[in-house]
C-alpha cells in the first residue's frame, strides 16, 4: 500500500540548535579562525548602529543610543560556550536517567529479530496508540500486543505480528485476568502506558463516577500493569516502561482539573519508579523508564474542548507527531524525558518561577478549554 510522505520543515529552534548552537560546528570553526585570524578581516560584519531618540533628554544627556556589535571572534566564542553547555547538560541528563551507565545493562535489544521483542501498548486502537502500532509494525519485527476496551479497527487487523486483547483499564479484575493470561505465553519487553481519557468540565461539575473512572484509567491502571509486568522484565533483565504523561503534568488548567491532577500523578509515579529501579530492585538497572510530555494534540481525547482549542489559536500537534517521538524513544532503547515539541521543556519552569509569572502564563492559555457548561 503506497503512502504519502509529508514534507517536514524543521522549526527555527531546531535550526538554531543544529547550527549556531552546535558545538560540533562552532568548535572546529573557532579552532580554524584562531589559527587563521586574518580570515576575520574578510568577513562582512554588523557595524555599530546609532539610534537617535524621538525626544529630548534633560540635563544635556546624549540624545542617542549606540548599539555596538560584538567582534565576530567573541560572538563565535559565546555561541560555542552556550552550545557546549547545552550539549553537556543533555548528555548528563541522559546518563543520569540511565543510572550513569554508558551502555544498556542486561540483555540487549533486538527489534530486527522476528518476535524477539514484545511491545504492549494500552489504548492502541485510536489516537497516539494507533499511530504507534502502525509505526512500530513498519519499523520493527517485534510482536505488538494491543490492550484496549475498543474493538480492534478493521484497518488494523492486517498489521503483521499484532495481537489484540480486550481490557477494561478501569477495572482491576479485567486488568489482572487479561494480563495474567498474556503472561502465560509471552514476556513483554516494552510496556507503553498510553491509554487515557479526558473531558472538559469544572471541578464543581465533575461527577464522582467520572472522577473515579479517570483516575482508574489514567493513573491506577499504570500501577496495576507495573505490578504484573515489571517482575517479568526484571527476571529477564530487559524492559522499557514508557509513560504517556502531558505538559498538564506541570500546570493545571481550568476545566481540566481532574486530567491535570492525573497527569501530575503519573509524573510522580514515574519519578518514583526511576528511583526504585536505581536503588531497590535486583536487575533494576536493566530496565529503561521513559516519560513523554506532549502539548495539545488532535486526538479523540480533546473532543470535548476541540472547538475552543481551535478558536484560541493554540498550536496543536497531530497524533503521528507524538507517536513518532515515542517510537524513536523506544527504538533508541534508553531511558529519557521527552517533550513534544522539544521546546516545551520550558514549561517545566512553571514549577519554579514566581507565582505571579506562572499564573500569567496559565491565564494566557485558559481560553483553550473555556467551554460553557450546564449549571
Amino acid at each position: 500500500m503506497a503512502s504519502q510522505s509529508k514534507l517536514h520543515i524543521p522549526s527555527a529552534n531546531t535550526i538554531v540548535q543544529n547550527t549556531l548552537l552546535s558545538p560540533f560546528l562552532t568548535g572546529p570553526l573557532l579552532l580554524y579562525v584562531q589559527r587563521n585570524p586574518s580570515i576575520l578581516d574578510k568577513i562582512p560584519w554588523f557595524p555599530n548602529l546609532t539610534l537617535t531618540l524621538p525626544f529630548r533628554l534633560p540635563f544635556n544627556i546624549r540624545n542617542s543610543i549606540t548599539l555596538r556589535a560584538d567582534p565576530p571572534l567573541k560572538t563565535l566564542k559565546v555561541l560555542f560556550g552556550i552550545g557546549l553547555a547545552l550539549y553537556v547538560n543533555r548528555w548528563l541528563n541522559r546518563l543520569a536517567l540511565n543510572y550513569w551507565h554508558l551502555t544498556k545493562q542486561g540483555e540487549p535489544w533486538d527489534f530486527d529479530g522476528e518476535g524477539k521483542e514484545v511491545i504492549v501498548i494500552t489504548g492502541g486502537c485510536s489516537g497516539f496508540g494507533k499511530e504507534m502500532v502502525k509505526m512500530l509494525a513498519a519499523k520493527t519485527r517485534a510482536k505488538i500486543v494491543v490492550l484496549d476496551i475498543q474493538d480492534l479497527p478493521e484497518d488494523m487487523k492486517s498489521i503483521p505480528r499484532l495481537s489484540y486483547h480486550k481490557i477494561n483499564l478501569s477495572n482491576y479484575d479485567s486488568i489482572h485476568s487479561t494480563v495474567t493470561e498474556l503472561l502465560q505465553t509471552t514476556t513483554p519487553t516494552v510496556l507503553i502506558n498510553n491509554a487515557g481519557i479526558a473531558q472538559a468540565h469544572t471541578i464543581l461539575n465533575t461527577s464522582d463516577a467520572f472522577l473515579d473512572k479517570i483516575f482508574r484509567i489514567n493513573v491506577l491502571s499504570h500501577f496495576s500493569l507495573l505490578r504484573l509486568i515489571l517482575p517479568k522484565m526484571l527476571a529477564a533483565k530487559k524492559g522499557h516502561i514508557v509513560t504517556l504523561a502531558s505538559m498538564a503534568s506541570y500546570t493545571g488548567q481550568p476545566n481540566l482539573g481532574d486530567y491535570s491532577a492525573s497527569k501530575a500523578a503519573v509524573l510522580g509515579m514515574h519519578e518514583s519508579l526511576v528511583q526504585e529501579l536505581a536503588h531497590r530492585y535486583e536487575n533494576g538497572h536493566c530496565i529503561q523508564a521513559s516519560i513523554v510530555h506532549p502539548i495539545w494534540a488532535r486526538t479523540p481525547l480533546v473532543s470535548s474542548w476541540e472547538f475552543e482549542l481551535d478558536r484560541s489559536k493554540q498550536f496543536v500537534l497531530t497524533a503521528d507527531e507524538v507517536a513518532g517521538r515515542v517510537v524513536v524513544q523506544v527504538l533508541g532503547g534508553r531511558s529519557g524525558s521527552v517533550y513534544v515539541p522539544e521546546k516545551m521543556i520550558q514549561g517545566t519552569f512553571l514549577r519554579c518561577v514566581p507565582d505571579w509569572m506562572a499564573l500569567a502564563v496559565r491565564g494566557s492559555i485558559n481560553k483553550a478549554t473555556k467551554i460553557t457548561e450546564a449549571a
